[in-house]
């Protein structure tokens, strides 16, 4: 399984078709890839499980995202992409994983409301760069319990970095084949380590 995972991320991201859709793709892989450190699931504690991995998921492309609303004009079409492939690929892990057709529509209907409020809350919290209120998100969101993540623990810490490094960065390299959240997400794991 982790050899289809990984076979399919590369046939992704070395392609050469430069589409926008075909960029989006391989931004959300990259994405993805990021949301699979396994410092996420040891360090943090995040629960290696189809639903905390989708948390995690959520988590780094909310990050993005909410990067990509600062200029909303320029990028809706692009978001809306992302959007769009991050839920393909979902349901396409369900069917893999052996749901049936019916259920897979209800979950994936559930999973991307799910997202959708996230993606609120996230964004909130890392427009003003509220410790607090990033922290009862990531309690409720990624951990799935009230009150068990701070404003200073380490998780917090790291988003806040994250979202800081995405947030100055222009947005053409944002929105092009070279950025890599994969290494900005390491490179914060190594702040965090020091």
């Amino acid at each position: 399984m982790e050899k289809a995972f990984f076979k399919k991320i590369s046939s992704v991201i070395f392609s050469s078709d430069k589409t926008e859709l075909d960029l989006c793709q391989k931004i959300y892989y990259k994405c993805l890839l990021a949301s699979r450190r396994p410092e996420f699931y040891t360090k943090f504690e995040v629960a290696d499980t189809f639903d905390g991995r989708f948390d995690m998921l959520c988590l780094i492309i909310s990050v993005y995202m909410h990067k990509l609303t600062r200029e909303p004009e320029k990028t809706k079409e692009f978001n809306q992409y992302l959007f769009d492939v991050m839920f393909k690929d979902i349901d396409l892990t369900l069917r893999e994983m052996g749901a049936g057709d019916l259920g897979v529509g209800k979950r994936v209907k559930i999973m991307s409301e799910n997202f959708m409020g996230r993606l609120i809350k996230y964004s909130q919290s890392l427009e003003n760069k509220n410790a607090f209120l990033l922290a009862r998100a990531l309690s409720r969101n990624l951990y799935r319990q009230d009150s068990i993540v701070n404003s200073d623990n380490e998780i917090t810490t790291f988003v806040l970095k994250l979202s800081e490094k995405v947030m100055n960065l222009k947005l053409d390299y944002v929105m092009s084949e070279e950025f890599d959240m994969y290494d900005l997400v390491v490179s914060c794991l190594k702040l965090d380590n020091d």
